[in-house]
């Protein structure tokens, strides 16, 4: 069932003096589900109060000031004062601003879409979910996302006791190509956090804040379905990414917000703030890391999550955009994310091809130059776009009064072993907007860069300084032998 909003009902009594309907249509003329948000004269969110009681969800459990879905019209009372109606629907579509004190009774929205990516082959999806899966029909169209698994085993939840055990159907769809899951699970302890995907059973998770047993071989369960490295920022991280091999890593993940940023490392490797200052030294440190595991050798795709129900993002904010050559279907999408066929955002929309292969190709290792074809498009005007060949900057595109839109060819010199990928900037104040592609490769085999493979030692080794000041209350000396064993076994694979 879809629950109605409690906290910001009001009676049905009468009609109150600021009561108005609001119906939205998409860009087909047809009723569309959508986000509602109020801002008032400062510019400050505040929450919505429906008038009677609809089907409508929070965007957010925690969070009232993030708004409300509906699907189609919803009434609601809007308080005195200069007030702006914002309406949306996820990243392809213009949001919509309305003068609060224009409204009056009755009020038809359109929205327009800016861009189309499934017409274009490219399927969304938001790998960090923790909802109800009873609400994510509304959700999902009201996010214009494809792909949703939604987490139901997880060692910090408060989960009911329904999800001891997972029940069929395991996998559920609306309008044909809205998928979500329930047979998920993440693993989120001292050491970092992943996500595990199409498991085929609920598997058996440590308790939060247990630094026992260690990550890796205590998921007996890896085998069965997708891996996400959550963040590449974890201490755990290199050594999960060297070991368990995992099918996608969360570059655009959910400390980038809507209106707002989690500029810190949370429990993980704190970074270098005078190296990387900020909101966009953030971006910029996140977009360093992925690149030294690439050029250390490690092939792992991009992925985005925006962790709705947790922390303060709309589903679908932070999302990864997957290429089909067919039709969408959840098994075709997976394998493609895993192939890398994929680019993160929250934001701008980013396309890269080598001699007009896509993200996760291989081209040939005699290939020694490439011909580098880069698009961005953005709601809001672009900053910069970067194109990188093992890990260097090889061009930088920067478009000049405010453009939306960026493109450009040019040839690149590569060599056996070099990855290709792109990343674009938007230009904002609040937060950081951006997009990262996945890589395209030369040959089969990838370089190793001595620089990354010593950054990723000396990252294991602060690990293990972190282990060792662990007290013996919470791991005892033969427990924390077992992780300095992981430790070894990593860095053996870098050799």
């Amino acid at each position: 069932m879809i629950r109605v909003i409690a906290l910001v009902l009001l009676t049905d009594l009468a009609v109150l003096a600021g009561t108005v309907q609001i119906r939205v249509k998409d860009e087909r003329g047809q009723p569309a589900a959508v986000r509602l948000r109020l801002r008032d004269a400062s510019g400050k969110l505040i929450p919505v109060r429906v008038v009677k009681p609809q089907p409508v969800l929070m965007t957010h459990p925690k969070f009232a000031d993030l708004g409300v879905i509906f699907d189609g019209s919803v009434t609601i009372d809007l308080p005195d004062g200069d007030l702006r109606v914002l309406l949306d629907r996820g990243t392809e579509y213009e949001p919509a601003t309305l003068n609060g004190a224009r409204l009056k009774g009755v009020n038809t929205v359109r929205l327009r879409r800016w861009m189309d990516m499934a017409k274009l082959g490219w399927w969304s999806g938001d790998l960090h979910v923790h909802r109800e899966p009873s609400e994510m029909p509304l959700l999902i169209r009201a996010a214009d996302i494809h792909m949703a698994p939604v987490i139901t085993r997880w060692n910090n939840a408060r989960t009911s006791p329904e999800w001891k055990d997972w029940r069929e159907p395991m996998q559920s769809s609306i309008d044909g190509n809205r998928v979500w899951t329930i047979n998920n699970a993440e693993d989120e302890r001292p050491w970092g956090a992943a996500l595990f995907f199409n498991l085929r059973r609920p598997p058996d998770l440590a308790p939060y804040k247990s630094d026992w047993p260690p990550p890796v071989d205590s998921w007996t369960f890896r085998s069965e379905g997708y891996l996400d490295l959550e963040k590449p920022i974890w201490w755990g991280a290199p050594v999960v990414a060297l070991l368990a091999h995992p099918d996608s890593i969360g570059v655009v993940n959910n400390h980038f917000m809507e209106e707002g940023m989690l500029n810190n490392e949370a429990w993980g490797r704190p970074r270098d703030l005078s190296v990387y200052p900020g909101y966009r030294g953030f971006a910029d440190y996140i977009c360093m890391l992925y690149a030294r595991y690439l050029s250390a050798g490690l092939r792992i795709p991009v992925s985005a999550g925006s962790a709705n129900g947790v922390l303060k993002n709309g589903l679908g904010y932070d999302r990864v955009y997957v290429h089909l050559d067919g039709p969408f279907s959840p098994d075709a999408w997976w394998s493609a994310l895993k192939a890398g066929r994929s680019f993160a955002t929250n934001g701008p929309m980013l396309w890269l091809t080598a001699d007009g292969l896509l993200p996760g190709s291989i081209l040939p290792d005699t290939t020694r130059s490439v011909k580098v074809q880069i698009e961005a498009r953005s709601r809001e005007p672009i900053d910069r776009v970067d194109i990188l060949v093992d890990g260097n900057v090889v061009r930088t595109l920067r478009p000049t009064g405010g453009s939306l839109r960026v493109k450009a060819s040019f040839e690149a010199p590569v060599q056996a072993g070099s990855w290709i990928a792109a990343r674009c900037f938007g230009k904002t104040t609040i937060t950081a907007r951006m997009a990262h592609t996945s890589p395209i490769y030369v040959g089969p085999v990838p370089r190793r860069s001595p620089g990354a493979i010593r950054f990723l030692r000396e990252w294991i080794g602060g690990w293990r300084e972190v282990i060792r000041r662990t007290p013996e209350s919470k791991l005892s000396g033969e427990r924390k032998a077992a992780f300095f064993a992981l430790c070894d076994r990593a860095e053996a694979a870098l050799q």
